[in-house]
Order: structure tokens, then sequence, then C-alpha cells
């Protein structure tokens, strides 16, 4: 009996690692387009209305903070990848100022911000009601 719950135990592992591999790649290429669109010269938005760019900003930035939540292990780890989510969304508008065709923006600084605590309590919720199990 004891052999066969550690080989659950080994499964569950290398399960929760293959998970979290996942989780995390997809977060790292999720930084990389929010990267390239934010110093590509022009950005054609896929649906556009009023404030469209404030809420493509606060969704990129809820998804880029709300992912380690659910690929890191350790929770304090999370916290520390979605919070430096705020400092890339700073650098990255920051270097607007000198690229040709965008612009420095402090209303899309507070909408990364946003987005970023947004994702942050949406990844502790998740985290609490389904993740324990896994980790």
């Amino acid at each position: 009996m004891s052999a066969m719950m550690d080989e659950i135990d080994i499964r569950k592992s290398s399960n929760t690692k293959q998970f979290s591999f996942i989780i995390l790649f997809l977060w790292g290429v999720s930084i990389g387009l929010v990267c390239y669109l934010s110093i590509e010269p022009r950005v054609e938005f896929p649906i556009s209305f009023r404030w469209d760019d404030v809420v493509y900003h606060f969704c990129a930035y809820l998804w880029l903070s709300f992912l380690p939540f659910i690929g890191y292990r350790s929770v304090q780890d999370a916290w520390i990848a979605a919070l430096l989510m705020i400092l890339l969304g700073i650098g990255l508008e920051s270097a607007q100022h000198f690229l040709p065709e965008r612009v420095f923006s402090i209303t899309d600084i507070a909408a990364n911000s946003c987005g970023v605590l947004g994702g942050i309590v949406c990844g502790l919720y998740l985290r609490s009601k389904f993740l324990t199990a896994i980790y």
C-alpha cells in the first residue's frame, strides 16, 4: 500500500512540475508579446472603442500578474513576479518616449498597475480555491 502511495506522489509531483513549466512558459511568451507590442510603432486593436487602449493595457497586465500565482509553487515567488510587472509596465511606457510614433502615457501606467493589482487578486483567489490540491 505504501509503495502505491509513493508512486501516486511521484506522479503528482511530476504532473505539478509539468503544469508549472507550461504556465511559466506561457507567462514568458506573454511577457515577450507585451514587450513587442509596446515597442511596435503601430498597433492595431482588434476592436476599437473609447478608452480601448486603457482596457487593453489593464487586461494585458492582469494576465501577466495572474499567471505567476498559477505557475509558481511558492506564493512569495508569485508575489515578487507579479509586482515586477508594475516595473515592466513603467519601463516599457518610459521607453515609448524615445520611440517614433509612440507616446509616454501616465494613464497607461495607471492601467497597467491596476491590471497588476486585479491579477494579484484573481490569482490569489484562484490559488486558494482550486490549486491547494495541486501544490
